[in-house]
């Protein structure tokens, strides 16, 4: 699709790019594609999520250093990545959060 020229940032009515829908779908390959195509790696849906909080609350650690690594912000959204692994005692999300 982005090929054929829809936005790498396209929202869907709840605000989600297809970033965050890829990351909270743990689609690794997609997520990277659009990490490749410069995506918004800090783009906040109507919820307050980011790529990185749908990492966060998946516990997937894999995602979560692919977007990170790519410089994604851990603080960004209305709830911070520490903040959700905190809030579903996540301790091995925010261990590695910790370590960025």
């Amino acid at each position: 699709m982005i090929d054929a020229g829809v936005p790498v940032d396209v929202r869907n009515p709840r605000q989600d790019t297809l970033l965050i829908v890829a990351a909270y779908a743990e689609h690794l390959e997609t997520v990277a594609d659009l990490i490749a195509r410069s995506a918004d790696l800090d783009a906040v849906n109507a919820n307050g999520q980011t790529a990185v909080s749908c990492a966060v609350f998946r516990r997937n650690e894999t995602l979560l250093r692919m977007l990170l690594d790519a410089g994604a912000d851990q603080d960004a959204g209305g709830h911070s990545a520490k903040q959700i692994a905190d809030q579903f005692g996540l301790g091995d999300m925010r261990a590695v959060l910790d370590s960025y």
